[in-house]
């Protein structure tokens, strides 16, 4: 019974999930495009700036992540978004990277969000990214997590970006919500 109950969970959180993901790398791509003012001729993934800015540091560094993805599809950045792991979305909104991707757009990249603070949602996406690595794991989640707060983090973070897409996720996450409650 609880085996069911994490697996039905684990699935409504896991197609909302891919919401947020493809949220956050599209909140992402858009910075970077601001702050690096790149077009059609100086696209992202070309720009030289934004190539020097990323950090070579770390188990998961995201220079060495986007060398991999680019050496992939040298001439398709639509193919190299979703070929970025997750913790490479994820590290653009650390504070190294404040002043040179978010210091200026963060509120056209989240024009519903009630305070201008990277950090938090640094911190919703670490949260995000332990429970879809969990559930991606086959991992349980009903035990030790607030999952009504993962819910509400990633309800949170897509409404701050996008509320069209908040509104067509919207009803999923009220299911979920109430399976919670159960």
């Amino acid at each position: 019974m609880l085996y069911e109950r994490n697996l039905i969970i684990s699935n409504k959180f896991f197609y909302l999930l891919n919401y947020f993901e493809v949220v956050l790398r599209n909140a992402v791509v858009q910075a970077i495009e601001i702050s690096f003012r790149c077009n059609e001729t100086n696209s992202w993934h070309e720009n030289e700036a934004f190539i020097r800015s990323l950090s070579r540091r770390g188990r998961y560094s995201p220079k060495s992540m986007f060398d991999s993805a680019k050496e992939k599809f040298p001439d398709s950045p639509t193919k190299m978004i979703p070929e970025l792991k997750f913790v490479f979305w994820q590290k653009m909104l650390m504070a190294n990277y404040e002043e040179r991707i978010w210091q200026g757009c963060f509120n056209s990249i989240f024009p519903n969000a009630t305070v201008e603070n990277r950090q938090i949602f640094y911190d919703w996406t670490d949260q995000l990214r332990e429970l879809r690595n969990r559930i991606a794991h086959h991992e349980p989640i009903i035990f030790n997590r607030n999952l009504e707060n993962d819910l509400e983090v990633l309800t949170k973070f897509i409404y701050c970006r996008c509320i069209n897409t908040y509104d067509f996720i919207e009803q999923s996450a009220l299911d979920l919500k109430e399976y919670l409650d159960f």
